[in-house]
């Protein structure tokens, strides 16, 4: 690498660093607001809290990553033009190609990041965060159940305790379920302790009864019990293994999907999708850096600035990201569309290397004998 390569990567590197670090920051702060009832709710410590939102940090950085790209280019080659470098570099012979070549070492560097997000960070991470939540929520009778106090644990779910003690241990309970609008239940014991178990957290009861109200006909079926177990950790959660969202699964779970793993039978198509993407959207790192670099190295000398031309390349990104949305959507029903996903951002790229290169855009020199007024020789006075 030549002193002017280092130079220009650098100045395209530290904006490249600064503007995926506070992007990914500021986007960092919408997502934490969005879980303080991790603490609020569900009485999880500040050490379980920062570590869920810390573990967000890692799919942030696979989408921020291309577009800190394209924004770090578009700024040091801005800079450039209007401190006048580039047209000393073109004027001690520096190519746009022999310019670009630090600013695609970026761009690669850029693609290599989100690779490793797509494919092994983020489905790492989301794990870890989904077990740190399940953690949480495990805890969720020694959090809600208190001495005396009718505790909502959630809509429709009541839990009262006469009498809290070590151990996680309880004396004069009530659950109280109506969650399902057809029947309610309600549990009474006259003691309880919370315990984790091969298949999760469980709080076992101990002498009570379990009353079973139909709302249809208004029958109550009461059944005594000397000892069971209720799953109040997890409420919400179906019986059997816990679901695995597609965000959680590797590339390979994705492309060929267990059926046994999906709630339906119609999903197969956007895990194959959602595979595709992961592969895929790494290319638009290279894509943006090179549209980039061959929408500012070919503008002309322009002393307003380069504003117009700015806006129009980050128009032209955007237009270009959502086109592979939309494409990834309608994969989801349409497998034989999945080749498209990495059509969008590998032909945004060719095309770019070949405006660099001058395959598809040359510079038009007016001939001398084109003009009426010189194809004499003499300019008039």
């Amino acid at each position: 690498m030549t002193q002017l390569d280092r130079y220009l990567f650098r100045q395209v590197g530290l904006p490249f660093a600064a503007i995926l670090a506070c992007t990914t920051a500021v986007v960092w702060l919408t997502q934490v607001l969005q879980r303080v009832d991790l603490m609020v709710e569900d009485g999880g410590s500040l050490l379980a809290f920062l570590r869920v939102t810390g573990l967000l940090i890692p799919s942030l950085v696979g989408v921020i990553t291309p577009f800190a790209v394209l924004g770090a280019i578009l700024y040091a080659l801005n800079q450039l033009a209007l401190d006048n470098e580039l047209s000393v570099i073109g004027a001690a012979g520096g190519s746009r190609v022999r310019v670009a070549r630090p600013l695609l070492a970026l761009a690669l560097v850029g693609t290599g990041i989100a690779a490793w997000v797509n494919v092994d960070l983020q489905p790492r991470s989301y794990r870890a965060l989904k077990a740190t939540v399940q953690e949480v929520r495990s805890d969720l009778a020694r959090s809600l159940i208190r001495t005396g106090v009718f505790t909502e644990a959630m809509k429709g779910v009541t839990i009262y305790a006469d009498e809290v003690r070590p151990g996680d241990q309880y004396v004069g309970l009530l659950i109280h379920d109506q969650r399902d609008s057809r029947r309610a239940y309600t549990y009474t014991a006259e003691r309880g302790v919370f315990t984790l178990t091969a298949g999760g957290p469980r709080l076992l009861l101990a002498r009570g009864t379990v009353q079973e109200r139909m709302s249809a006909t208004g029958r109550v079926r009461v059944t005594q019990f000397s000892e069971t177990a209720v799953d109040l950790a997890t409420f919400e959660r179906a019986q059997g293994p816990r679901w695995v969202e597609p965000t959680e699964r590797y590339v390979g779970e994705l492309l060929r999907p267990d059926p046994a793993s999906l709630r339906r039978p119609d999903e197969a198509g956007s895990y194959v999708a959602e595979g595709h993407a992961r592969l895929a959207t790494p290319a638009y790192a290279l894509a943006f850096g090179l549209m980039a670099a061959a929408g500012m190295l070919t503008a002309p000398v322009a002393r307003r600035g380069y504003a117009r031309r700015v806006l129009a390349i980050l128009a032209l990104a955007v237009a270009l990201r959502t086109a592979g949305f939309v494409v990834q959507g309608a994969a989801g029903d349409a497998p034989t569309l999945n080749p498209l996903q990495y059509a969008v951002p590998l032909g945004a790229a060719a095309a770019s290397a070949g405006v660099i290169t001058g395959r598809f855009w040359t510079v038009r020199r007016r001939r001398v004998s084109d003009r009426p007024d010189l194809r004499a020789g003499l300019v008039p006075a």
